[in-house]
């Protein structure tokens, strides 16, 4: 694994289903994109339960750390699960029926505080996300619970350098 420093953003908040007033809010009451996507991610072979030891919501985040790690770029490279042709909603139908997206997950571990949490990187296909896009210097972490983190604190990411490449801007 490799590291890299990075700094916790506040995102779109549709991943959790906590999109304030004058944000997308069609995912609220679903509870997020994630908790729509998990049941798909675990019919091809990713169980977030198994992953993390622990049920959604009490071991682990059902949304994402935003990680900025300015002054670098994210590039895909060869993460371990990569889900092509996922159908986790209808509600973007009208933006295109049949909707269906790639996503590309790899296991890392955050660090915070002194301590180490288990995590993945979550990683939307950009050729197949419709919204919600993130900076290029911006990757998306599903993590363990980690208490007392806020926006703006800085993080210790360890990721796969196969999986992802950090490139300077």
């Amino acid at each position: 694994m490799q590291q890299v420093k990075a700094t916790v953003l506040q995102g779109h908040r549709v991943a959790s289903g906590q999109a304030l007033p004058g944000m997308d809010q069609r995912f609220n009451q679903d509870g997020g994109t994630i908790a729509l996507q998990i049941p798909e991610f675990r019919k091809r072979g990713l169980d977030f339960d198994e992953y993390f030891g622990g049920k959604a919501g009490e071991i682990y985040i059902v949304g994402t750390l935003g990680c900025d790690v300015a002054p670098f770029t994210i590039a895909i490279g060869h993460p371990e699960y990569h889900f092509m042709d996922v159908r986790w909603t209808d509600k973007l139908d009208k933006e295109i029926p049949g909707f269906k997206e790639n996503f590309f997950l790899s296991p890392a571990k955050v660090e915070f505080g002194g301590k180490s949490y288990k995590a993945l990187l979550y990683i939307p296909d950009p050729a197949t996300k419709l919204a919600h896009l993130q900076r290029p210097s911006t990757i998306e972490v599903i993590a363990e619970k980690v208490p007392n983190i806020r926006y703006g604190d800085s993080v210790t990411l360890f990721y796969n350098p196969e999986a992802i490449k950090l490139e300077a801007k």
